[in-house]
């Protein structure tokens, strides 16, 4: 077993993908994964034939099927998320790797329903990348979405997969989405088998999704020992990093796939469950939101009467079937009570904290200005919020934006539940003098 502890993130998206930034570039994307501390990021939407061309064109070999951006160190000032990161001493915040991956959506009829599964599809090579690309395109027009949606079964993709490399790994994406969700409660199972067959053994690990974290999955048994694992399924540069998995691995296409096949996982970044877009039960027409057992049976919405979206609390309560597991934290860190546990901790954007802190919005200039002076000062993203002193942040960020970190650490939080697509809102309550 390696010792390194890879930051990883391998669910984002490129400007080719549709609802997505236009800043979405291999620049930005490098330049963004150095401030928010991610050491291996997605080479995304890599069947997208344009983007696929560019990215060929912009990435180069790092050996063991993982690729660095050419010329990166000498790149100079990189925008990013309408700031300008620069690094006074270059080489100082190594350039990350990128790995080959992509998230396809699958539709099929099964069962006599409609199934929508959307998985992440991880490869070694241009050359795998490219012998897939080509089977795909047979099923779809792979320049209109750097997403496709491809009429084929998840178990068919996998095959499909498999002949392009066999080294190819593929599990699917924020597991618990209503509609888009291989348990989602619109066109989703009830196990992992029922939609991957006989590659099932071959699916390592299942990934939360923003509504969801480990201590809601570790119920399910369906799950069984396999990696639980968090990306941010980026779509703009300011949400790359929202979700990360810490992986005992090695900066390689291999040491990352036994990674995930052993449950090397050392920890995951989550956000709060109720942040996301579908934690609660709810009809966002009639602006209402309920928890599982608030729920008529019907499922349906009690001031209109029709069909709400129920969602990931809700649809994981039905699967659930393993006691509840206790939590404990140290050092800012949630464990649970069985080995298979993996820790995880929970966290708020600090563009967030910081927006909360100075009483402003988000894309405020001074906003990002005090991001940026924490950034320079503890290295990256992860460290500020995770390991920076408290009295080294109130150095930079002062009194009020230290406590809400400090709290954030805790767990001391406001949260109002996301339902129905609108996603929820988490909040730092200022630690009291006592604990900082």
């Amino acid at each position: 077993m390696s010792s390194h502890r890879l930051v990883v993130d391998l669910h984002l998206h490129s400007r080719y993908s549709l609802a997505t930034s236009p800043q979405l570039n291999i620049q930005t994307l490098a330049g963004t994964a150095i401030e928010k501390g991610i050491d291996l990021l997605a080479a995304p939407d890599f069947t997208h034939p344009t983007w696929r061309k560019e990215m060929q064109t912009e990435l180069e070999p790092a050996g063991n099927g993982v690729f660095r951006r050419k010329n990166g160190a000498s790149s100079g000032a990189t925008p990013v998320n309408g700031d300008l990161f620069s690094t006074e001493e270059p080489g100082s915040r190594p350039e990350p790797a990128f790995i080959l991956t992509t998230e396809i959506s699958c539709i099929w009829r099964q069962g006599g329903r409609s199934r929508r599964v959307h998985v992440l599809l991880m490869m070694p090579s241009f050359e795998a990348a490219d012998r897939i690309s080509q089977t795909l395109a047979a099923h779809q027009n792979l320049e209109s979405d750097g997403r496709p949606m491809i009429k084929v079964s998840a178990a068919d993709l996998y095959s499909m997969a498999l002949e392009a490399d066999e080294r190819s790994v593929l599990f699917p994406a924020h597991a618990w989405t209503p509609w888009y969700g291989v348990y989602g409660s619109k066109s989703g199972f009830d196990s992992l088998e029922e939609c991957f067959g006989e590659h099932t053994s071959r699916v390592p690990a299942v990934e939360t999704g923003l509504s969801s974290n480990p201590h809601m999955n570790w119920s399910v048994s369906d799950i069984g020992d396999r990696a639980i694992v968090s990306f941010s399924d980026a779509h703009s540069p300011a949400s790359m990093g929202r979700e990360l998995t810490v992986l005992d691995a090695e900066p390689d296409y291999e040491s990352v796939r036994s990674a995930l096949f052993e449950n090397r996982v050392v920890e995951t970044i989550e956000f709060h469950p109720e942040h996301g877009k579908y934690h609660m039960n709810g009809h966002r027409k009639c602006d209402v939101r309920l928890s599982p057992e608030e729920t008529p049976p019907d499922g349906r919405c009690p001031v209109c009467g029709r069909p709400m979206t129920l969602g990931v609390l809700h649809r994981i309560s039905e699967i659930a079937d393993l006691p509840h597991a206790q939590l404990t934290m140290r050092s800012g860190l949630l464990f649970g009570d069985e080995p298979r546990h993996r820790p995880f901790r929970q966290l708020v954007p600090l563009r967030e904290l910081v927006a909360q802190a100075l009483s402003a919005g988000v894309g405020a200039k001074k906003v990002a200005a005090r991001r940026t002076a924490l950034i320079d000062r503890f290295g990256d993203e992860l460290a500020v919020l995770t390991t920076a002193p408290r009295d080294d942040l109130a150095e930079i960020g002062g009194d009020e934006l230290a406590n809400l970190i400090m709290a954030v650490r805790e767990g001391d939080v406001e949260v109002e539940p996301g339902f129905d697509g609108v996603y929820g809102s988490v909040s730092a309550r200022p630690a009291s003098p006592a604990h900082v």
